[in-house]
């Protein structure tokens, strides 16, 4: 290879470096550092008045200390319940349990906007079990207030006790049977074997899931946004702020929203550190606890009956009522007329049939973009020596430690005013602002799936490939593409299965234009046009699931080769 081709090269390279630091300096550190300012910027100048404001008010502070409580609580319920389902499916001998394992993980695919309104058609003041339960117990009203942080915490628990659920399932897979049973030798009982061997080899999983599931609570909008009523938090006080054009104070509220998960954010990658150490240590796989007694083989079956009843029954629901008309349900406990005719309005009419068709190609756009950044990102920092790397890697990673409407708020004030980043344009108020708020909010996921990808590629290989006279792009191409396109794939569409029914980024930046599914949603509840509404969530749902399949089939293959765990 001659000099010139050399020079050529790594000038091409380093243009393509340029230019991924460009876009991620641009789009996520200096949002980022744009809200910082005008939270500090008051009538023109600095100021700290937002921020004095918002730790000496007696109603902001309300909103703060509920969304301090609202993570906490999240974290004690969904780690009671996620750890007892690990426990339950994993630790002991689990009748059906890959049919269980799956039906588990069943929340985490379904878009929260839809769980959220299929749990207010169950058990609001006129769902169905709320109604049943009345007229079964001869009651006057409900039996119980579906609303504020006891039905937030309701819908978090279902939604977000899957984080511990995983994470304490890999940990107890990991556990050394030789460990146990040498504990079990010296006397110890079943107690000390749990408090001195378990306890401790799962605590790392537990930390970890504490920590994301706290990021979650605190960052929840759409349960809160819906059911909390008189509970503010902080995530629905930056809308309203940003509603009333008080950016200042809305600015303030996404940086402390923003500063709390920066700090867990930190604790999370500690832990993982930790746990990666752990799971390098191999020992004898761990064995399931056989249970003999026909007692309890009964009583876990009947569990897994009600599990399989309360995981199921808010997807049910929602496709029931997809069939129903909302002017006939209206005047009845339940409902007695079915049709197609909501599906037939989204697909036969242009305006409701326009929501679906955004929401598709935003998702699509949004993936395409995560695409293109993430790949080459991950190159870098798995198998370039380059000293930017653990840049682009802090930067790639940062918006995983940013609630979404704290995103959201970061790009309207870096693009209510023409920028160099934004060609000269301000783009608040554009198509195009939406779906790059879902890819910055994804970006984080796209690049973890692809990293996993890349760190199974041998070094050898490569070494190989350029020996033999391969340029660096030949050798992309054609030794390192086809190994990692399986997990490439795979998180193009987990992407767009997170987009396609995305609600807390789209409050804040949609268009009339561009008006997505879940807002569609949102609209159709409010309009009491619930057949509607449902029947944007069946579809949402069909088309995550059917994706969703689609990603664990690429997974698996991904896993055969090597490629993937």
């Amino acid at each position: 290879m001659g000099r010139f081709q050399r020079v050529f090269r790594f000038f091409m390279a380093t243009i393509g470096v340029m230019a991924l630091i460009w876009f991620l300096v641009g789009y996520i550190l200096y949002p980022a550092l744009r809200t910082v300012m005008v939270s500090m910027t008051d009538h023109g100048a600095f100021s700290l008045a937002h921020y004095v404001h918002q730790f000496t008010s007696q109603y902001t502070l309300v909103a703060l200390k509920n969304s301090l409580v609202l993570g906490g609580m999240t974290v004690v319920v969904c780690g009671v319940i996620g750890t007892v389902l690990a426990f339950f499916v994993h630790y002991v001998e689990c009748p059906y349990k890959d049919g269980v394992d799956k039906l588990l993980l069943l929340p985490v695919m379904l878009p929260g906007i839809i769980i959220v309104f299929s749990f207010v058609q169950l058990y609001g003041e006129s769902g169905l079990v709320t109604k049943s339960l009345e007229w079964l117990l001869g009651l006057d009203g409900a039996p119980y207030d579906f609303s504020g942080l006891a039905g937030i915490l309701f819908v978090h628990a279902y939604t977000q006790y899957v984080y511990f659920y995983i994470g304490v399932s890999l940990a107890i897979g990991q556990i050394d049977a030789s460990v146990v049973e040498s504990a079990r030798n010296m006397g110890a009982s079943q107690v000390k074997v749990f408090t001195s061997v378990i306890w401790p080899f799962i605590t790392p999983s537990l930390i970890t899931a504490g920590a994301i599931t706290f990021m979650s609570g605190i960052g929840s909008f759409t349960a809160p946004m819906i059911i909390g009523h008189g509970y503010k938090v902080l995530t629905t006080q930056i809308l309203l702020s940003k509603a009333n054009n008080f950016m200042g104070v809305a600015a303030t509220q996404g940086v402390i929203l923003s500063l709390i998960s920066l700090v867990v954010f930190g604790l999370f990658r500690r832990s993982e550190v930790k746990r990666r150490f752990q799971a390098s240590v191999k020992g004898v796989p761990f064995s399931p606890i056989k249970i003999e007694h026909p007692g309890l083989k009964a009583a876990m079956r009947l569990v897994f009956g009600l599990l399989l009843f309360t995981v199921l029954l808010p997807v049910l629901t929602l496709f029931l009522l997809s069939f129903v008309k909302s002017s006939a349900w209206m005047v009845s406990i339940y409902p007695k007329e079915f049709t197609w005719d909501n599906y037939l309005a989204i697909f036969t009419k242009r305006r409701t049939f326009a929501p679906f068709l955004n929401s598709i190609l935003l998702s699509l756009v949004a993936a395409f973009g995560c695409l293109v950044v993430a790949v080459p990102s991950s190159y870098i920092v798995e198998k370039t020596k380059m000293r930017v790397k653990r840049v682009v890697e802090a930067l790639v990673m940062l918006p995983w430690a940013m609630p979404a409407s704290a995103i959201a708020i970061n790009m309207i004030n870096a693009y209510n005013v023409p920028t160099l980043f934004s060609f000269n344009t301000v783009l608040v108020g554009s198509g195009i602002l939406l779906p790059l708020g879902y890819m910055i909010r994804s970006l984080p996921i796209m690049m973890k799936t692809t990293q996993i990808s890349f760190q199974h590629v041998s070094d050898t290989l490569l070494e190989a490939s350029q020996s033999l006279g391969a340029s660096p792009v030949q050798t992309f191409g054609r030794v390192i593409l086809p190994m990692v396109s399986p997990g490439i794939l795979a998180g193009f569409l987990l992407v767009f299965v997170r987009s396609v029914g995305e609600y807390t980024i789209s409050a804040f930046l949609y268009t009339a234009s561009n008006k997505p599914v879940s807002i569609a949603m949102v609209n159709g509840i409010f309009e009491y046009n619930i057949g509607l509404a449902m029947a944007y969530g069946a579809l949402l749902v069909i088309l995550t699931l059917s994706f969703t399949l689609l990603i664990r089939r690429l997974t698996a293959k991904g896993s055969e080769g090597g490629l993937m765990v």
